[in-house]
């Protein structure tokens, strides 16, 4: 099912988490499992771009369906991963994991497994996986280990597998296949003081940091009753202190492997108050931040999180957002697909859209698959309408990810979501993408007022009369350095350009989402509304102030000189029906109650038109509404 493979992860980067007070480059996971990717022709530079430079996955690293040419180096410098690690479905030799301490194994594969390895090799078993290479790997803190199908595999069975699970981690059970079609070297020639080996070159053996130990101690860094590790410490550790640990167990402070993070708030017993703790940090993963990262919430209970807990509403603080908890019941909101009752559900159809009506913002995802359009028998589901989409029309942010392969004929672009701003991305398909456009008949985009997709990567592919995708800046649009557009098989920017297809002539740097005044990123002359025009032409009741605005409805046009210096109703000219202080008014005050008077204002236009306070005794002339002065006695 789609909702299956998709988790809450969000990619940061250049983010500081130490030990040894080290910047460390944090990046996404993905979950797809075993599910073919989206995109074959791209899978490589996918995960090439994720994981380059990466030291600390978010999530689950998962390494599936790559060819036996791709190089694997931009694995090399990832130190930990906080789910689980997945190596299937590869044909390639060699893996360079080689920097990897520590799985931590908040989530598993198939619920057991914190290390899975499995079918690496091509149909006919000749051409796979040929060694692990995890030559620092030392610490799984919760999960097992499969490795099975791997023909051409060898040292597994040669591993210490015990020395790297934690004394307590309860699920420490290994499935080692030995089963190979190829002759391996000795690894007792390799490791003759351990016979435990990763690889066939020199320096290959394992590390061992808990069975050398001299006392009782966990991990330690020789086997000297001295070479004890804290406590705090996980993989191992160059020396006895908290701040020595190649990783840390729990959470890690500013360098310091400590059990728990600072509170946020701390208890005052001088003045029994529950007092703001200055030094007080988040829990991000295995690391305390001062604040958390772009585009995680911020829980009551310390934590940073992609989603409210119950009985919590999303909040934002300046460029903070924050869950808080609701006085009562929280306010209605509307849920996308993966949350709430949606949760499962895998399209948009007419059964559930009637759910997005009205809708500014979108708690969850949107997936339009050929069921949307096609109906379901199955479920006795119609066909959904075309003209059923405009209840789009409000959207202006979507917390998930946007996934459509399938989209009416009749529509060129995607104009039902024209207004919607922001991608946040906070769930994202196969793991991987926030936005993925495939094998639609789409002229053009036609997301005029999208600026920004905060996570996760943009896969636009077979749409074979699709043009204007070279035209967005997306640079502009993704909000870190780890997002990238993919896209092949579309309309080629030539063929485009003999079809027409271009942007309007005032689009500031030919950037653009389709054709037309109304598609352009932004102007080089003026916007008025959501066209571009080349003038404002203040002489027919507009003014200028960067963008076009016409004038006040109650300013009067003025014959060849501006009718306004501004669009209120404060800075007409002149006005065209009354002026009520300094504003232009249809009619003067009848009967008008100020903010906190219980006493009704009534004014009266003079003979210039501007509006005057009644004396006591005014009458109200019949048949007009108008009020009038009082006669002359």
């Amino acid at each position: 099912l789609l909702f299956l493979c998709c988790r809450f992860f969000f990619l940061l980067s250049f983010m500081i988490i130490p030990p040894s007070f080290f910047f460390f480059s944090v990046c996404t996971g993905t979950d797809m499992k075993l599910q073919q990717p989206s995109s074959p022709e791209n899978h490589p530079d996918t995960l090439r771009w994720l994981y380059e430079h990466c030291q600390v996955v978010q999530g689950n690293l998962e390494i599936t369906y790559l060819p036996a040419a791709v190089d694997t180096s931009f694995l090399k410098d990832i130190r930990e991963v906080q789910g689980y690690v997945l190596i299937a479905k590869n044909h390639m030799r060699h893996l360079h994991l080689n920097s990897l301490l520590i799985i931590r194994g908040t989530q598993l594969y198939d619920e057991k497994y914190a290390l899975a390895v499995l079918d690496n090799a091509d149909p006919s078993g000749d051409v796979g996986l040929q060694e692990l290479g995890m030559l620092k790997l030392t610490e799984i803190l919760k999960g097992g280990v499969i490795m099975m199908r791997n023909p051409q595999l060898c040292f597994q069975e040669t591993i210490h597998w015990e020395a790297i699970f934690h004394k307590y981690n309860g699920q420490n059970y290994t499935e080692i296949s030995s089963h190979r079609l190829r002759n391996c070297p000795d690894c007792s020639q390799i490791c003759p003081h351990n016979n435990h080996c990763w690889g066939e070159a020199k320096g290959s053996c394992q590390i061992l940091t808990s069975t050398i130990c001299a006392s009782s101690c966990p991990r330690c860094k020789g086997g000297h009753p001295t070479d004890c590790c804290h406590e705090q410490c996980a993989a191992g550790c160059t020396g006895p202190k908290h701040s020595d640990c190649l990783a840390c167990l729990h959470f890690n402070h500013s360098g310091i492997c400590e059990l728990h993070c600072p509170p946020l708030m701390n208890y005052n017993p001088d003045t029994f108050e529950i007092m703001h703790n200055p030094n007080g940090r988040y829990t991000f993963g295995a690391t305390c931040v001062p604040h958390c990262p772009y585009n995680y919430l911020a829980a009551e209970v310390g934590s940073c999180t992609l989603v409210c807990p119950q009985n919590s509403q999303e909040v934002s603080m300046g460029t903070m957002q924050k869950c808080e908890k609701c006085d009562s019941s929280c306010p209605e909101v509307c849920y996308g697909l993966g949350m709430d009752f949606l949760k499962g559900v895998r399209a948009v159809n007419a059964s559930n859209i009637h759910h997005f009506t009205g809708c500014t913002k979108i708690f969850g995802s949107l997936a339009f698959l050929k069921e949307t359009f096609a109906g379901d028998p199955a479920t006795n589901t119609p066909p959904l309408q075309p003209e059923q989409l405009e209840v789009f029309m409000h959207l202006k942010d979507l917390t998930g990810f946007l996934y459509i392969e399938s989209w009416p004929e009749t529509l060129l672009d995607l104009s039902p979501f024209q207004n919607l701003q922001v991608i946040r991305g906070r769930a994202l398909y196969n793991g991987a993408y926030s936005l993925t456009l495939q094998n639609l008949n789409i002229s053009w985009l036609g997301l005029r007022s999208l600026q920004e997709i905060s996570s996760g990567m943009v896969l636009i592919h077979h749409n074979p009369n699709l043009c204007f995708i070279q035209n967005v800046p997306w640079g502009n649009i993704f909000r870190n350095p780890r997002q990238k557009l993919f896209h092949n098989d579309n309309n080629s920017p030539e063929q485009c350009g003999l079809q027409g297809q271009i942007c309007y002539s005032l689009c500031i740097q030919g950037h653009c989402w389709g054709p037309g005044k109304s598609q352009c990123v932004s102007c080089s002359g003026f916007l008025r509304g959501k066209e571009c025009i080349e003038n404002c032409n203040v002489l027919d009741g507009y003014v200028a102030r960067g963008d076009c605005f016409p004038c006040h409805p109650e300013c009067m046009p003025q014959n060849g000189t501006e009718s306004c210096n501004g669009s209120e109703a404060d800075q007409c000219v002149a006005c065209a029906h009354y002026k009520d202080g300094l504003s232009c008014v249809e009619q003067c005050p009848s009967g008008v109650k100020l903010d906190g008077s219980f006493i009704p204002i009534w004014k009266y236009p003079d003979e210039d038109n501007v509006c005057q306070l009644c004396p006591v005794n005014c009458t109200l002339s019949l048949g007009t509404g108008v009020v009038q002065p009082p006669w002359p006695s």
